[in-house]
Parts: C-alpha cells; structure tokens; sequence
C-alpha cells in the first residue's frame, strides 16, 4: 500500500506520539553515528524484505540514503516529501497528520503547501540531540504509513539501546 492510498484511521494516540519524540533523543548526532543508524536500517529491510527507501538528514543536509531492492524512485520522493513535513513542524509527519485529522484540518488546505513537495504522511521522525534540540530527520517511504512509521521508531530505539 503507498502513502497515496487512503489513510490508516486507526494510528497512534498523539500523546504516544508525542512520548516516542521526547523519549527517542541522541546523544550525538555526527556524520558516523547517523551512517551506522542508516546502514542498520537498511540491513534490517533487506533481511526482512522490505521495499524501502531511507533517509536521513541533518538540516537540509541529506547524509545518508540508500534504497532497499524492491524500493523505486517514487519512494525516494515521498520520503523527501515526508522529511520536509518534519523539517517544517520538527514533529513526526505521522504526529502532523494525525493531529489535522484530529482537529478536523486538512493540512493542505490549512498550510498551502504543494503537495509536490510536502507530504504528511508517516514515515518520517525528527532527529533530536541531547542539550541542542531539534537537528534533522530519518524518513522511509516503501510501505503503508504506520508501518513505515513503526519502522523508524524501532529502529532508533535499537540504535540508542546500543549506543
């Protein structure tokens, strides 16, 4: 399923949205230790098969990117436009779009941003650093929006735990 299918309407409460950005904080961000997130992640979609594109940024910066066999062109772009989402509101973009859904918004005609280059739909989790706040994102794109999100999120819960 592509993000552009309709929405998952069963997502996470925002407050454990809200938890999982307070909780998933690094301690550094340098160019390795974002490349060792990234090599992780995409070692995990290969073994488990998954068409994923990943990438991560650091302001507009695109550090790491690699595309999973399976992922196309098309994944690139939505992750881009996902990342942008996070970049704009330093929030998930699973966290932006369930919040609009929640207050009857549509996000698009709210922000009038085009849709070309902004996409809220899960997938894409900011990158906080300890004692500086708000640095960068990690995005995928390849699968419906939750399970790109819950991709992520895992992903950086393990790479902390063995930080």
């Amino acid at each position: 399923m592509s993000e552009q299918q309709v929405p998952d309407r069963d997502g996470p409460a925002i407050e454990d949205l809200e938890y999982e950005e307070r909780r998933l904080v690094l301690p550094a961000a340098d160019l390795a230790a974002l490349h060792s997130l990234g090599r992780r992640m995409y070692d995990a979609a290969v073994e488990d098969e998954l068409p994923l594109a990943i990438q991560i940024r650091i302001g507009e910066r695109l550090v790491f990117a690699a595309a999973a066999p399976g992922s196309t062109s098309l994944f690139d772009d939505w992750a881009t436009r996902k990342a942008r989402v996070v970049h704009l509101f330093e929030q998930s973009s699973l966290r932006v779009r369930i919040t609009h859904e929640r207050d009857g918004v549509d996000f698009d005609a709210k922000h009038r941003l085009p849709g070309d280059r902004y996409a809220a739909f899960g997938g894409a989790f900011p990158i906080r650093v300890e004692h500086v706040g708000f640095v960068g994102s990690v995005a995928v794109s390849g699968l419906a929006q939750l399970l790109d999100h819950a991709f992520v999120v895992h992903h950086l819960d393990a790479f902390l735990g063995s930080s």
